[in-house]
């Protein structure tokens, strides 16, 4: 998996001719359905494990744990729903708990977002198409190579641009455009030079 670097979605949606499921977990207790659902089911199967500090993510309002051990895998789960929301993020793997503290904070400005965690692919015939008829924008986070406006819009991104091209719908993307340098010291000042945090999320709603 390190080998794949910051291509890794792009490689995933490549190899999904040859899997059953790709999974991209977005923290342990994911991972730990990820797994069983892969030990469960025949033909190939790819687990990005995620970092071992990522916070678990939990339920608005209770806290409790947005999965628990004997949850069905599915490839996409609702992390926050608001009555009224035309605005929906899309977010895979780690960044996702930025994007649930993101629509928070725009819920306590009186804006409602909804939040999806896409848990892995491929995702369900026509959720893309259904998010777009539903939403008057959708944004994506992912920690990946999204393209620039030389290389074209890549990653979960380009997937999602591509299913909702001509819907009308406003998107915007946040993601790793320019690796060339960038910090190393962790994932979050990685995260933070790309533009990947919780204000960039709040600006893009």
């Amino acid at each position: 998996f390190s080998g794949w670097s910051l291509d890794w979605i792009n490689l995933a949606l490549g190899y999904l001719p040859y899997l059953r499921r790709f999974y991209a977990p977005a923290d342990a207790r994911a991972a730990f359905i990820a797994v069983r659902d892969a030990a469960a089911g025949r033909g190939g199967h790819i687990v990005a494990i995620p970092r071992d500090n990522l916070p678990v993510l939990g339920r608005a309002g209770s806290g409790d744990p947005l999965w628990n051990a004997g949850d069905a895998w599915t490839p996409v789960t609702a992390y926050r729903a608001h009555a009224g929301a035309v605005t929906a993020i899309l977010a895979v793997g780690a960044p996702s708990y930025l994007a649930g503290a993101a629509a928070d904070r725009a819920a306590a400005q009186g804006v409602p977002v909804d939040v999806f965690v896409v848990n892995g692919f491929p995702l369900e015939d026509g959720f893309l198409q259904g998010l777009a008829a539903r939403y008057r924008t959708i944004v994506t986070v992912e920690d990946g190579l999204i393209g620039d406006t030389q290389s074209g819009t890549r990653g979960f991104a380009g997937l999602v641009a591509t299913a909702v091209a001509g819907s009308g719908v406003r998107l915007a993307h946040l993601g790793i455009t320019d690796p060339r340098i960038a910090p190393s010291e962790h994932f979050v000042k990685v995260w933070e030079h790309f533009g990947i945090t919780e204000d960039a999320l709040l600006a893009a709603i």
